[in-house]
């Protein structure tokens, strides 16, 4: 599948704390006062936002964003900080209420996996695949490639080992690529909370089912670098085209793909023996280094930016030169900043105050967050320009089915009329109203929006309705 479309899904931790750090909300409650204007505009706390993404309250009052559906990576991307930015309002709005209510009591939305509690949450990638392939034999090669992927992609963060039976204390605190690893269960299940795993086979494909599947991958960290999160749809996507295309591939099926997922987080150097399913071993910066290698034979002249970042995010590990990786890549970026931090401080990672901070990285607050500091210092990317960024708050991708439920939901609110939209229905709350399937996530026209969009602009108030306060 050369055009593909995916979306990437983030759930938020959600914390309100007193200014001496100690709880003022429970979640349930902060989470109510977070989603009071979406709940005011929208009668729910499940809503289609104007850029066609989806914004609502997850099991556990986690906050969650889901992106529109997108065929170009850097427009996932740009959609993905749109609801970082949609959500950071959100919690702004909330702090200014309590605030006037005189509550000691402050919002703060993380976009990160793991809490300081251990509880993990989500952030699931999303994507297109023919229904008519074979589902069964994709993750044979797929999972090689996912389980090493966080070389690359990872979130990084500090996870100390439980102590073995008998033996006193802990082990001591380490680096690794991914504390995401630690949480993931079954290579692949239906599930997605009691066993996790990393792929999750659940057949939802949001879109004509005959024809195609949705691929539902679970395993990513939640990354605040654009960089990160471009790689991990574009890698993806050519691994993905790889094992469709029939053409030979990599034999790296591993003998057991959770314990050599946690294996390969705790090893910084890429180079830990991996058992193969088949004898013999592979380690991470192989399995990576081969499928890059793969994939280059068909990539085009356009993809050559993502193939030459991947080299660089593998060398990055080959060599132990963080010199790029370190103001580009999550987990290089939080090496630096925590190694720093810890001997600036005469501590070990394992100290409270390297957990504060690796909350504080991933707090969306542009005014409070430290990867919003690390970036105005430009100690951390900044790929897409502000204007693209602030766009996709209100504006759908052009060239998907988003495009389509954009313009109802934006004239919908403009014009005051009642509609329900999900990612395949179109419909008016009128009595009698029909709705509208939109089953090929590739459709941008179609005469019976064309006719719905007339019928909202005839039937609206006169006097537009006020924009969503929060976009």
């Amino acid at each position: 599948m050369k055009r593909r479309v995916g979306g990437l899904e983030t759930e938020y931790g959600l914390v309100c704390v007193r200014a001496d750090g100690s709880r003022a909300l429970e979640p349930e409650a902060a989470a109510r006062e977070l989603f009071r204007p979406v709940v005011a505009m929208g009668r729910s706390s499940n809503v289609f936002l104007r850029n066609a993404a989806r914004l609502y309250l997850d099991v556990g009052s986690h906050p969650e964003y889901a992106t529109a559906e997108c065929d170009d990576w850097w427009d996932l991307v740009a959609q993905d900080r749109a609801g970082d930015r949609i959500f950071a309002d959100l919690a702004a709005q909330a702090n200014e209420r309590l605030a006037a209510d005189g509550q000691d009591a402050r919002i703060h939305l993380l976009k990160n996996n793991v809490d300081s509690a251990g509880n993990a949450f989500g952030s699931h990638e999303n994507f297109l695949v023919d229904r008519r392939g074979e589902f069964t034999r994709l993750p044979r090669y797929l999972l090689p490639f996912l389980v090493t992927r966080q070389i690359v992609t990872g979130a990084g963060g500090v996870v100390r080992s439980e102590p073995e039976d008998g033996a006193a204390g802990g082990a001591p605190a380490q680096f690794v690529f991914s504390r995401r690893s630690d949480h993931m269960w079954e290579a692949v299940s239906s599930a997605t909370t009691r066993t996790r795993p990393i792929i999750n086979t659940r057949d939802e494909p949001h879109g004509d089912p005959t024809r195609f599947r949705r691929l539902h991958v679970i395993v990513g960290d939640s990354t605040m670098s654009e960089v990160s999160t471009h790689l991990r749809f574009a890698t993806t996507d050519l691994v993905l085209r790889a094992i469709e295309s029939g053409r030979a591939l990599p034999e790296l099926a591993l003998h057991d793909d959770i314990t050599a997922i946690r294996a390969v987080a705790r090893d910084l150097t890429g180079t830990a023996p991996l058992p193969l399913a088949g004898g013999g071993t592979t380690t991470a910066l192989e399995v990576q280094q081969r499928w890059l290698d793969h994939v280059t034979e068909f990539a085009d002249e356009s993809e050559q930016a993502v193939l030459e970042t991947w080299q660089r995010a593998l060398d990055t590990v080959r060599t132990g030169d963080r010199t790029w990786a370190a103001q580009n890549l999550d987990w290089a970026i939080k090496e630096r900043l925590f190694t720093q931090v810890a001997e600036r401080r005469g501590v070990d990672l394992g100290d409270p105050a390297i957990e504060r901070l690796d909350l504080a990285y991933h707090d969306i607050d542009p005014g409070q967050g430290v990867f919003a500091a690390l970036q105005r210092r430009g100690l951390a990317p900044q790929r897409l320009a502000e204007a693209r960024i602030e766009a996709a708050r209100t504006t759908a991708p052009t060239t998907t089915r988003a495009h389509l439920r954009g313009q109802v939901v934006t004239a919908a609110q403009e014009h005051g009329v009642d509609h329900v939209v999900d990612w395949t229905t179109l419909r008016l709350t009128r009595p009698g109203a029909m709705p509208i399937q939109v089953l090929d996530p590739f459709t941008t026209e179609l005469p019976a929006v064309d006719a719905l969009l007339a019928e909202i602009r005839s039937q609206g108030t006169a006097a537009p309705a006020q924009p969503m306060p929060f976009a």
